[in-house]
């Protein structure tokens, strides 16, 4: 009699971590969010870098900030890192919904 009831209790907690697991990655994947890519023009002001604009538009990309300046420098046909105020850059951002500018 002992014997199945230690084979049922281990039973049980089998069960137990086998459905916790899957209730906790079900609830994980409904969490998620989605953030789509965007872009947008921005005016270079005084003080801007190429990083300092990384640093700022890079969330939720999943790209470290020097791939993210590559692919600005690429967007935007630039050879140097070098930008001036007043110049124009178009950016690409993650988010949610589209900025409102």
């Amino acid at each position: 009699m002992k014997k199945y009831f230690v084979m049922l209790v281990l039973f049980v907690a089998v069960l137990s971590c086998f459905f916790g697991k899957t209730l906790v990655m079900a609830s994980e994947e409904e969490n998620k969010v989605v953030y789509e890519r965007y872009y947008t023009d921005i005016e270079i002001e005084k003080g801007d870098t190429l990083w300092s604009i990384a640093k700022t538009y890079n969330q939720h990309s999943g790209m470290e900030i020097r791939e993210y300046i590559r692919e600005v420098k690429q967007m935007n046909g630039m050879i140097s890192d070098s930008i001036e105020a007043g110049d124009s850059l178009t950016i690409v951002y993650f988010a949610q919904a589209p900025m409102v500018q």
